[in-house]
C-alpha cells in the first residue's frame, strides 16, 4: 500500500512526497505507513476496542466493569487487552460537527496554509477508509469487494480505496458511475492508477445495467459506497436510484458508506428520493450535521471519522458540537442540606394537567435537587401531593376552569425572589386569564435576573404577546458566558412554529439547525430545540447535538420531566447554557435506562423520571454504562 501511494504521489507531482512526510509526522493516519497485519484478536473483533485506535483507549469502562460482561458484549470473541484509562467524559474532547461549506474552507484552508496537497488529503481518506475495512471487516486476501465510483471527489477516495484493497490481496471491481473526463484533478489521477493497476471497471453509462449490476453484486461480499458525497443538491433519480435500491436490497456482506450514505444531504440529514443503508460511515475531517441529524443518521450505521491530516484545533471555529455532560458538575457537599443543591419553583398545572405538574416538580428532586416548590391551582394539589410527598405546595386562586388566575402574580413574583430557578408552563392551559398571568411574571423574573425555564403552555404566550427588550439578540456573547440569557425555552416543532411566527412545522424540520438558531435570538434564549437528536442552541451561535435517548422518549410528558432537570442542572450552579446541555443529555439517558428495564414499546414518562436517579450515578461516574451505549455517547470513532 505505501509503495501504491507513493507511487500514485509521485505521478501526481514530485514534491508531493515530502509533503506526505511531513502530514505523516501531524496525522493519526499515515498516508505512507504500510497497513498492519490483522491483529491477534478473534472473529468479529471490532477497532473500537483494539488499542491502535488511539482515540477510544480512553473512553472504554475500566477493567473491573469489563470483567464482569462477556466477551460478546464487548463486540470480542477472544483475546486479551489492557487495562484503558480511567473514564471521562472531557477527554478526548466532544468532536465537532460541521457544515458542507465550513468542511471545505476545512479543506481549502488545510492546503492553503499548511501547503498539505489537496491529493494528500484524498489520499489519507481513502487509506483510513481501507484500515477500516481491514481492521473491523478483515479486509484481505479472499475478499471481493466492489466500489460503487460516482462523480466528484466522493468517487475519488472510491478509487484510493479499491488501490489498497488490491494491494492487500483482495479481489477488486469498480462500477464507474462517472464520465471519467468529469473528474477533477486528484480524483482523475486515483482514477488513471486504478486502470494501470488493471481493476476491472465496468461502465454504468454502458450496456445492460440491470444485468450487470446483478452480476457484480452476486460476485462481492464487500460493497464501498462512494457515488455522491456531502454536497449532493438533487433528488438520486433514474440509473442511480436503480444502484441505490438494488444496493439496499444486498444482503451478501457490509456495506461501507464514504463521508455520508450516498442519497443523504449533508447539512440537513435529509433523504433526496433515495438514499443507501449502510454498514458504516466513515467520514472525512469532521462529521457533517447529516451524520448526526436524522434521518441521515438512521442510515449511516456505526459512525466513524479520520481527520485525514487536519492539524489541531483547524476546526476550532466549528460552532457545533456533539453533546457531552459539562465538566463542571461538582460533587455534593457532605455537609449539604436542603437548600444546597439549588430550590426551584415550579409554576405549572390546571384541573385538566394534573401529570404535568408532578413530573416537573418531582423529577427536579430524583436528579438531585433540594428544594421544589409547587405553584398550581388549589384544586389540583391534593391529587398531586399523594404522589410527590417531597414537594412543598404553594395553593394558588384559580379560575372557575380549574387554571392559575392572574390573582397569583404578587404570590408568584414573591417566593420566586428566592429561587434558583423558575419552570413556567407545563400545563397551564391556554386559559386566557392564565395566559396573561404568564405574561405578567416573566417580564418581573428578568428584571430580577431569575433564570427561567419556559416550556409548554407558557412558550404560547411568549409567542402571541410578550415583548421583547431591546437587546435580546445582542445581550449574550460566546466570549462572556456571563453574560448568558435568563430564558430556556423548551419547544417542541409544534410551538417552535408558534414561535417563529407560524412557520410550518415541515419547514422547520427540514432546516431545523437553522430555525432553531434564528429562534435562540429572536427571543434571546437558550433554546432546546427536543426531538431525536436534540439541540440545544445559544444566541451567540453555540450549538450542542444530543447522542442519548430513544423513541420510547416520544411520550406525553418527557418535556415535563426535561424541565425539572434542566432546573435541577442550574440548581448546581452550573452555567445556565452548560445546565441546559447537560440536563438534556441526562435526559436521554434515564430514556435508555427505561428502555434497558422496559423495551422502548410503553414507555411513559413516569419511567423517566423513575430512571433518573440512575442517570446521575452514570452522569457522575460513567463507568458505569453498558459499553454499546458509552461507545454512542462518545461520538463517532476516530481512526
Amino acid at each position: 500500500s505505501a509503495l501504491t501511494a507513493v507511487a500514485v504521489l509521485d505521478n501526481a507531482k514530485p514534491e508531493m512526497g515530502a509533503a506526505a512526510r511531513s502530514l505523516a509526522s501531524a496525522s493519526h493516519v499515515s498516508p505512507l505507513a504500510p497497513v498492519p497485519p490483522p491483529r491477534a484478536f478473534g472473529r468479529g473483533a471490532s477497532c473500537a476496542f483494539q488499542n491502535n485506535i488511539r482515540r477510544f483507549r480512553t473512553q472504554q469502562p475500566p477493567h473491573s466493569l469489563r470483567q464482569q460482561q462477556p466477551l460478546s458484549a464487548l463486540g470480542l470473541s477472544g483475546g486479551g487487552m489492557s487495562a484503558p484509562a480511567p473514564v471521562t467524559w472531557v477527554s478526548p474532547p466532544p468532536p465537532k460537527i460541521s457544515t458542507v461549506a465550513e468542511m471545505t474552507a476545512l479543506d481549502h484552508g488545510c492546503t492553503d496554509q499548511y501547503g498539505v496537497p489537496s491529493a494528500l488529503l484524498m489520499e489519507s481518506a481513502g487509506l483510513a477508509s481501507f484500515r477500516l475495512m481491514r481492521e473491523k471487516y478483515q479486509v484481505g486476501p479472499g475478499s471481493r469487494v466492489l466500489v460503487f465510483a460516482g462523480p466528484g471527489n466522493n468517487g475519488g477516495d472510491g478509487f484510493v480505496v479499491a488501490r489498497h484493497a488490491l494491494a492487500a490481496g483482495a479481489s477488486v471491481k469498480v462500477l464507474l458511475m462517472a464520465k471519467p473526463e468529469t473528474y477533477k484533478p486528484d480524483a482523475k489521477t486515483n482514477y488513471e492508477a486504478a486502470v494501470k493497476l488493471g481493476i476491472p471497471i465496468i461502465d454504468f453509462h454502458s450496456g445492460e445495467l440491470s444485468e450487470a449490476l446483478s452480476d457484480l453484486l452476486t460476485w462481492a461480499n464487500f460493497a464501498v459506497d462512494a457515488i455522491f458525497g456531502v454536497g449532493l443538491a438533487r433528488d438520486v433519480r433514474g440509473k442511480y436510484a436503480e444502484v441505490v435500491h438494488n444496493l439496499n436490497a444486498w444482503k451478501n456482506g457490509p456495506v461501507l458508506a464514504l463521508d455520508i450514505p450516498s442519497g443523504v444531504g449533508g447539512d440537513r440529514g435529509d433523504v433526496k428520493g433515495v438514499a443507501v443503508k449502510a454498514t458504516a460511515t466513515i467520514t472525512y475531517g469532521v462529521p457533517k450535521l447529516g451524520n448526526l441529524l436524522y434521518p441521515g443518521y438512521s442510515l449511516g450505521g456505526e459512525l466513524f471519522t479520520t481527520r485525514i491530516g487536519f492539524p489541531p484545533h483547524h476546526d476550532a471555529g466549528v460552532q457545533v458540537e456533539l453533546a457531552r455532560p459539562s465538566g463542571l458538575l461538582k460533587p455534593r457537599d457532605a455537609q449539604g442540606h436542603k437548600t444546597s443543591f439549588g430550590q426551584a419553583l415550579f409554576v405549572a398545572g390546571a384541573r385538566t394537567y394534573f401529570g404535568a405538574p408532578l413530573l416537573a416538580s418531582l423529577s427536579f428532586m430524583k436528579a438531585g435537587g433540594g428544594y421544589s416548590r409547587l405553584a398550581a391551582p388549589m384544586s389540583v394539589i391534593p391529587y398531586v401531593a399523594v404522589n410527590a410527598p417531597g414537594v412543598v405546595y404553594l395553593p394558588m386562586p384559580e379560575t372557575s376552569s380549574g387554571t392559575i388566575s392572574s390573582g397569583a402574580v404578587e404570590e408568584i413574583l414573591k417566593i420566586a425572589k428566592s429561587q434558583s430557578c423558575v419552570v413556567i408552563g407545563p400545563g397551564l392551559s391556554l386559559e386566557p386569564e392564565t395566559q396573561s398571568m404568564i405574561l405578567s411574571v416573566l417580564p418581573v423574573l428578568e428584571r430580577e435576573g431569575i433564570p427561567m425555564v419556559i416550556d409548554g403552555d407558557a412558550l404560547t404566550a411568549l409567542a402571541t404577546s410578550y415583548p421583547l427588550p431591546a437587546s435580546a439578540a445582542s445581550s449574550s456573547s460566546g466570549s462572556d458566558m456571563k453574560q448568558q440569557p435568563l430564558r430556556i425555552l423548551t419547544p417542541h416543532l409544534g410551538e417552535m412554529s408558534r414561535l417563529l411566527g407560524g412557520r410550518p412545522v415541515s419547514d422547520i424540520k427540514a432546516n431545523l439547525v437553522d430555525s432553531a438558531r434564528e429562534c435562540a435570538v429572536k427571543y434571546g434564549a437558550i433554546v432546546v430545540a427536543k426531538g431525536p437528536h436534540s439541540l440545544t442552541v445559544a444566541p451567540w451561535g453555540a450549538i450542542k447535538i444530543n447522542p442519548t435517548g430513544n423513541s420510547g422518549m416520544g411520550t406525553a410528558g418527557s418535556g415535563d420531566v426535561l424541565c425539572g432537570l434542566i432546573a435541577a442542572m442550574v440548581g448546581y450552579g452550573l452555567p445556565l447554557f452548560d445546565a441546559t446541555y447537560t440536563a438534556v443529555f441526562l435526559h436521554g439517558m434515564a430514556g435508555d435506562i427505561a428502555a434497558m428495564r422496559l423495551g422502548e414499546d410503553g414507555m411513559t414518562s413516569a419511567d423517566l423520571m423513575e430512571a433518573a436517579p440512575e442517570a446521575m450515578r452514570w452522569l457522575r461516574d460513567p463507568s458505569l454504562i453498558p459499553s454499546p451505549l458509552f461507545r454512542r455517547y462518545m461520538g463517532p470513532e476516530v481512526v
